[in-house]
């Protein structure tokens, strides 16, 4: 989720430069500043003047251009007087989302139900059967909540990879007990494990300048991509190191924080075609220092790692049900989150919440009596966690039906505030996203809405199908701090702030489902 990497800048910058909504004083994490100017000063490309005047650049592992920027909705009224006029008109409508949602009977609701659901179904790795038994589940929640054409779709050969044994060790200069976690696919060492000498590098730069040490070694990676960012893979090295002959690779948790917290990851992202694939796991951030600070010493480092998962693939499902639109029921919008998760935490904020954002926000707008004009189609994916395969799959199966969809939305970056709304699309989407949260209020969502042209989420697939998308943007700038460790639980949830984002989210797709005006295809250059 490498954008909300970039989205987190926008937050920091916000918060340092007192945005208009006095809700954001409550957000004061004294590392954040600090975590921005480590970014800067590592080559990330920004400019401002102003909160409103922001922009952020940067590159994906795809090599591609990453854009976000602040939307300018200062001209929206004078540019599209009507619909403007038209989105005024729901004040009401939004006022009742909000007065249920926070203090009305579904005070508390969300919280209540995902602690529920991540209690009893915490692991739902693709390929489990812990996985399979959470979708039906909430498809028996989703018939009780009023769904209709609540299905099943299959989407084979999804990774039913394993975790069995992993274990690290330094050996010398002492003895010390790693924490780590294999990336999910990852390849075996062999039964007893490898116990090999270890090359610590800071940087990609300062690997290749000493690529040809590494045959025969164990590579510890302690950065994490260009600029300090540890979700971007780009100049990660792996292939260089193991072309040269690296035996296996660790690197450092893509993580802001850590309380020996490592991290879960798919190893795919570093594994290249054409490429031997060795063993790679994650460090906590303090074993990759420790490494670190013993290697500049000029100490050497031996290190024993063994990992022996289970690799395989199997069939799973996504989840979708419908609440039928009055009017336009053949025009649908897409409410989206994913129902797997890693085999750590309990997968709460990634991506437990969305389910229950979804399945919720259509019951709100049930109780009152509020059917939207076009269809709500929530859809719950599957393997999401190895790179988007059940949208992808819904995506290629449902092709000659996607000019009828005429926006997806997806929460999948945390709800620990409800900061605003992420979107890509044309001018007028950014109006209507602007003028929604400013009539929820500063009680509900601080007001934010970014426009990025990349996501790092399933919404990625209904942008490159042509979608407009719209993403809920939860993050704080505490999200990496929980994001695929043990600390994905519920003690990091707050039940208020549950309620803000379900208010924020039903408001927004209830709206986007009920217009006159239907929303264009196609995305502004920005």
């Amino acid at each position: 989720m490498s954008i909300s990497w970039t989205v987190y800048l926008l937050v920091c910058i916000i918060v340092s430069n007192s945005f208009a909504h006095k809700s954001l004083e409550d957000i004061k994490y004294s590392g954040a500043l600090t975590d921005l100017n480590h970014r800067v000063t590592h080559g990330l490309q920004w400019k401002t003047k102003s909160a409103q005047d922001l922009s952020v650049l940067t590159k994906n592992s795809s090599e591609d251009l990453m854009r976000v920027v602040v939307f300018n909705a200062t001209q929206c009224p004078s540019l599209f007087p009507s619909l403007h006029s038209e989105v005024a008109s729901y004040q009401k409508a939004v006022d009742q989302i909000v007065a249920t949602t926070l203090n009305g009977i579904f005070k508390g609701a969300t919280f209540g139900n995902l602690s529920e659901f991540v209690d009893n179904f915490s692991n739902r790795l693709s390929g489990t059967q812990e996985l399979e038994d959470a979708i039906d589940y909430v498809a028996n929640q989703m018939r009780n909540f009023g769904y209709v054409n609540v299905h099943t779709e299959k989407v084979r050969n999804v990774p039913a990879w394993k975790r069995v044994f992993e274990e690290a060790q330094i050996l010398t200069p002492k003895r010390k007990d790693l924490s780590i976690l294999g990336l999910g696919s990852t390849a075996n060492t062999l039964p007893l494990g490898l116990v090999k000498e270890a090359l610590v590098f800071n940087s990609y730069s300062e690997l290749i300048a000493n690529q040809l040490k590494v045959r025969g070694k164990i590579v510890v990676c302690n950065f994490g991509g260009p600029s300090g960012f540890p979700l971007d893979t780009i100049d990660n090295g792996y292939a260089e190191a193991v072309t040269s002959g690296a035996l296996a690779m660790l690197y450092r948790s893509a993580a802001t924080f850590s309380l020996y917290s490592p991290h879960a990851r798919r190893a795919n992202v570093y594994y290249t075609d054409g490429v031997k694939k060795v063993p790679i796991a994650f460090l906590t951030l303090e074993d990759a220092d420790l490494l670190s600070r013993i290697y500049a010493r000029g100490q050497k480092i031996t290190i024993y790692l063994k990992i022996n998962d289970i690799n395989g693939t199997k069939s799973s499902r996504n989840l979708i049900g419908d609440i039928v639109g009055r009017e336009k029921p053949e025009e649908v919008i897409v409410v989206a989150g994913h129902m797997d998760s890693w085999d750590v935490g309990q997968g709460a904020q990634d991506d437990g919440f969305a389910i229950y954002l979804a399945l919720l926000g259509t019951n709100v707008l049930k109780s009152l009596n509020f059917i939207p004009r076009r269809t709500i189609r929530t859809a719950l994916w599957t393997a999401e966690e190895y790179g988007y395969l059940g949208s992808s799959a819904y995506i290629k199966s449902h092709r000659s039906e996607l000019d009828k969809v005429k926006v997806a939305l997806e929460a999948d970056y945390g709800c620990l505030a409800s900061t605003g709304l992420i979107f890509n699309g044309k001018k007028k989407l950014g109006c209507v996203l602007n003028q929604i949260l400013q009539m929820l209020g500063t009680s509900v969502n601080y007001g934010l809405v970014v426009q990025a042209n990349m996501y790092s989420s399933d919404l990625n697939n209904f942008e490159d199908a042509g979608v407009p998308v719209v993403s809920l943007n939860g993050d704080d700038g505490r999200y990496f701090y929980f994001h695929h460790t043990h600390a994905d639980t519920m003690t990091a949830v707050n039940t208020s702030i549950l309620d803000q984002c379900l208010a924020t989210w039903t408001a927004t797709s209830y709206i986007l489902a009920d217009l006159k005006y239907s929303i264009p295809r196609g995305f502004d250059k920005f």
